[in-house]
């Protein structure tokens, strides 16, 4: 998390919603371009899904306009959001001991930090909460766990399953030393990469726009294990992303996700195998808006109040989300175990 600073932050009156939580979400991180974002999801949406055209073009007819079938629709695939919420409360007078008085306005009640700078730092470190679980619950949830952080709704990776894409697990690599419950052996990113790549679906390949997402630990080996032990490294970066060489497998960017090593390390234990403490590796290789991410936040997702009973700030974060994949043959993931039904 960044420093936060008095002085470079807005009044309250100046506070957006939308630029300061909202964009940095939806907009603001690099695996997002890939999703197909659909506003204004309310409830579960049927979303037609249309094929490519092919064999349309034959001879000149001198006959009168004679059109194909629709063949363009196809299936049709169903988006099921789940309503979330975040609701947390501060105590000012608890604050006033942790910020200085001159950040509270003039004359003020310091019970009461509502019109202080206070309130925005607040409404900062609680969208930068919100992003974070947004990401977490989006990769990791999984609706039928028990565990109220990630048993909200089906994230990609449950999704991906349910959908019918092709699994990979650790013993789908090349005589592997990878087993259950260990950490990611040394060279085997390499070979993870691979094998998606191999097993991806004729369509996938075809569908171009391709992106691998990996997990810190195998993005780490790939480097280490395969780039840097090498004389082809330069073959693994692409053009520079925010100053960093873009990290690249075959052409294919890879996008990497840090926050899978730390969630799977920190709540993990029970899925995805016996020590899931330690088997963060995981990935995936799609193309671009594969996967629909359905919402309906907007700046009336976000409330704020003093409650004059409990001498306390209180916000709530409320906002409807869920996934899709639209086609199986769209996407092929790795985890090291077999993900649980």
């Amino acid at each position: 998390m960044g420093n936060l600073t008095l002085s470079s932050l807005p009044t309250v009156e100046q506070y957006d919603v939308n630029k300061s939580i909202i964009q940095p979400i939806f907009m603001g991180q690099d695996y997002m371009q890939y999703m197909e974002v659909l506003p204004n999801i309310k409830g579960t949406t049927v979303i037609d899904k249309f094929n490519q055209l092919g064999k349309i073009t034959v001879a000149a007819s001198d006959v009168a306009f004679a059109a194909g079938s629709d063949s363009a629709k196809g299936a049709t695939i169903t988006l099921t959001p789940a309503r979330v919420e975040a609701e947390i409360e501060f105590r000012a007078k608890e604050l006033f001991n942790k910020m200085k008085g001159q950040v509270l306005r003039a004359g003020h009640d310091f019970e009461n930090i509502d019109g202080t700078i206070v309130k925005n730092i607040l409404l900062d470190l609680i969208g930068q909460g919100v992003k974070a679980d947004f990401n977490r619950q989006l990769w990791l949830s999984d609706v039928a766990e028990a565990d109220a952080n990630y048993g909200i709704y089906d994230g990609i990776f449950q999704v991906a399953r349910e959908g019918g894409a092709t699994a990979l697990t650790s013993a789908s690599l090349d005589a592997s030393t990878q087993t259950d419950g260990a950490a990611l052996v040394a060279g085997n990113a390499l070979d993870i990469l691979k094998k998606l790549y191999d097993n991806a679906s004729p369509e996938l390949l075809e569908a171009g726009n391709h992106v691998y997402f990996v997990s810190g630990d195998i993005a780490d080996d790939y480097m280490a294990s395969t780039l840097e032990s090498s004389n082809f490294a330069a073959a693994g970066y692409g053009a520079m992303v925010n100053g960093v060489p873009q990290l690249t497998y075959r052409g294919i960017p890879l996008v990497v996700r840090r926050d899978w090593d730390v969630a799977i390390a920190a709540d993990f234990a029970e899925i995805n195998g016996q020590n899931a403490a330690a088997e963060t590796h995981r990935a995936m290789l799609t193309t671009q808006d594969a996967f629909v991410v359905g919402t309906d936040f907007d700046e009336n997702s976000v409330e704020q109040w003093y409650s004059q009973d409990n001498k306390a700030y209180r916000f709530r974060v409320a906002y409807m989300v869920g996934v899709a994949l639209k086609d199986a043959k769209l996407a092929v993931y790795y985890t090291p175990d077999a993900i649980a039904v």
